[in-house]
Order: structure tokens, then sequence, then C-alpha cells
């Protein structure tokens, strides 16, 4: 360890004092171990016990942790118990002297059910991007299971990768692995991704609510534990739900690799690019002209330049809106131009983590419900409004699950059918 220390001409004392006890989050006390290797982690040493909260720095701590230490002093010493729901990893990488990289991650425990896999599917392939298409990664990266993302944080590009645990399917492994690596940081990163996730989010009431509509219940089941992913940031859905109206899917998609190449920020790591969706900072400056040679139509142009200087300007919080009640955040996005109902459901379902979204005037919903709920027509908003009072409260997930059937291969959905079909069949008297 001195070694790698004396390859930076730094002591042990001074590269760990910015990781002092008093600035460590209480969830990362109790098993801390660096990982030292040239080439990439060899391992780590299991703490036998928590370190105690002292004014030793953070190698102490480890040191008082590990092994030897346990070895040469009596467990006595070590303090009471501790057992923390999430653990936090230092990890160094000598890449070359005078080159250090350290990488943090640590655990996150989702409340069950919970499905990591068919989340994780919905974020890399939206259902309604399948249809056989396939389109580049933009913001959202898959790398050997690794589910991977760069994200701004206080102004500093931090990429950080999400897997599921081996042992735990309900437990999430979080690491930043390019950008700061210091404890504000991580958990800023910890408390996105639970909120991308949803990893607190108990489905249980859902699952008994759908028990009594048949087709809903078999879609809970199919489903099982799949949440409604949430969005970085509130900014970038509703930005991206503009760029989407009134055009295919495969023209959105240019555009707006357009727009996040031309005005977001990237970096490299491991031979791939990574790209941040642009700030309102970017935006708010730039011209409709400007915007127009992204093949923008002009309208959407002011709707975005516009919507952008608000969030600057403070006018529009939307990340304030996660905290206010559904309608009052939809009324809110509702006073800006390019935003309508569709607009700010949508929003209020992919960013706002609102349960009771319901866009009755969606087609692809109105279409889902005429096929498995057996209508000779496709229902108007009024009569999709009617339906979905038996789902109150939790609307959003109803309609994201019938959102999903799109998602599926025709064999499936044709099966789906028939079971829903008969069952209907059987109930009549």
């Amino acid at each position: 360890m001195q070694g790698c220390f004396a390859a930076i001409s730094m002591t042990g004392r001074r590269i760990w004092q910015p990781f002092r006890p008093a600035d460590l989050p209480p969830f990362e006390l109790g098993s801390i171990s660096p990982i030292w290797s040239r080439a990439g982690p060899i391992g780590s040493v299991p703490a036998q016990g928590p370190p105690q909260d002292n004014d030793a720095g953070l190698l102490q701590m480890e040191y008082r942790a590990g092994r030897r230490y346990n070895r040469r002093e009596p467990s006595s010493r070590l303090g009471p118990s501790v057992r923390p729901r999430s653990v936090l990893k230092v990890q160094f990488t000598l890449l070359a002297p005078g080159a250090v990289v350290m990488k943090a991650q640590v655990l996150v425990k989702a409340r069950e059910p919970f499905s990591f896999r068919r989340t994780l599917r919905f974020i890399l392939s939206p259902p309604a991007l399948l249809n056989g298409r396939q389109f580049a990664p933009l913001l959202d990266h898959l790398v050997n299971g690794e589910y991977r993302r760069l994200t701004d944080i206080d102004g500093q590009p931090v990429l950080y990768g999400v897997s599921e645990h081996p042992a735990s399917p309900a437990t999430l492994r979080v690491r930043i692995l390019s950008g700061p690596v210091d404890t504000a940081t991580m958990s800023a990163v910890r408390a996105l991704v639970e909120r991308q996730f949803s990893t607190s989010l108990d489905l249980g009431p859902f699952e008994r609510l759908a028990e009594s509509d048949s087709v809903l219940a078999k879609l809970t089941a199919h489903f099982r534990g799949m949440r409604i992913p949430q969005a970085v940031s509130v900014y970038e859905t509703l930005i991206s739900a503009i760029l989407e109206q009134q055009v295919n899917l495969t023209f959105a998609h240019q555009v707006k690799k357009a727009l996040i190449e031309t005005y977001g920020k990237g970096i490299d790591y491991e031979g791939a690019r990574y790209n941040t969706f642009p700030e309102p900072a970017a935006l708010a400056i730039t011209t409709p002209r400007k915007l127009r040679r992204l093949q923008i139509s002009g309208p959407k142009a002011r709707y975005i330049i516009g919507i952008s200087r608000a969030t600057l300007d403070g006018t529009l919080d939307l990340e304030g809106l996660r905290a206010r009640e559904p309608a009052v955040a939809q009324a809110k996005l509702l006073e800006h131009k390019g935003v309508g109902p569709w607009t700010a459901h949508y929003v209020g379902l992919r960013a706002l983590g609102h349960l009771d979204c319901l866009p009755a005037a969606d087609v692809g919903l109105q279409k889902a419900i005429q096929r498995f709920y057996g209508l000779r027509s496709q229902p108007s908003a009024g009569r999709v409004e009617k339906l979905a009072r038996n789902w109150s409260g939790w609307r959003s997930y109803a309609t994201f699950y019938l959102w999903l059937t799109f998602w599926e291969d025709a064999t499936w959905k044709e099966a789906f059918l028939q079971e829903v079909k008969s069952e209907r069949r059987s109930s009549r008297p």
C-alpha cells in the first residue's frame, strides 16, 4: 500500500483525508474494503467487525476491520455489531506510475417483488422502439450485464453502472466507473438509482388490486416485479416527449441523437462513447435556426428553448415537481407551450413517480383495451376513464403494463388473447 502512495507522492494519511469517518453516511460504516491491483480488482479483505467511529482516517479504519488487526486485537474493542443496508467499497487500480484510478460501489436492496432484468429490458429497448428495428444506444448502455449511464452531478460528468447481485436478484450493485469518487457523489448516484428503479416501491397493493380484473391479473403475473423506469431527469423526459410528438419513432430517434451529440457532454470509457442529455443551460441559449438544422420543427424548437429558459430561471422547477401533488404538477406543466395533457401524464408516469396517471387519449392504450377487454371498437378517452375507475390509485401501472403488451411477440400476444377470451366465456352465466 505504501508503495502505491509513494508512486503519487502522497502519504496514506493525506490520500484518505477526504474519507474521514465524519464524512461517511451512516449506511456506509461497517464494511469498507480497499482493493489493490495493478490491472484490476483481485479481491477484498472481508471486514471481521465494524470500525469504531473515531478520528482515525479510513485507511486505519479498514486496517482495524481486517484480518491482521483481528488477530492482534481483542474483539471486545471493535464496538457493537453493525448490519448496514448498503456496503461501500473503494477500489484503487494502479495503471501506471503516478496514475491511480479510484472506483466505488454500493449495494442497494430493492423491495420485493422486484425484477431488475425486466425493468432494464424496457430501459434499453422501449416497446414502441421495437417492431424489428434496431437503434444504437444514445444514453443507456449494457456492457457485460451491467447497465451504464453517464449523468451530470454538480457540474461533473459521472459514469455509473448498475448490475444484479448474483446471490440476490433484488439487490443491485451500483458502481461509479468514472468521475469523482467521494461520499457526496456516491450518495447522489445511489439516490438516483433508487429513484430510477423505484427500489422502495411496494407493488403488493397493485397486485391485490389486479386480482379483481382478469386481464390485469394475468399481466401482473407475466411482468411481475417490473417497475416503471423513472428518468434520470424530469427535463430530459419533457424535452424527449416534445421531440416525439407527431413523428415516427425512427425519425424521433435520429433527431434526439443529433441533439445529444450537439449539445450534450460526453466521455470515452473502455473504448465506448457515453453522453449526457443536454442541460437546460445549453439549450436556453441556442436559437430556433440552429435547432432547425437538426431537423427539429420551428414550433418544437421554440417550445424547447422556452422550457429550457423557464427551467434555468426558476420559473419552471421541474425537479421540484416530484414533491408536488400530481394535479398541481400537471397543471404547472400545462402552463407551458408544447405541453398537452398526454405529455403531462407521460412526464408524471415516467419522471415524477406518480402512480395514478391515465393518458386516456393515448391510442396505444385504447387499442390494448379494445383487444384484451373484447370491445368491438376502439374506446374513447371517456370510456377509458370509466373502465379505469377500477384501477384507481394504480392507473399508471395498469397503463404501463397494457403498453407492454406491444413489446411482446405475436405468439405471446395471441396466446394471451385466447386465454383471456376463454376465461371470459367461462365466466358467462
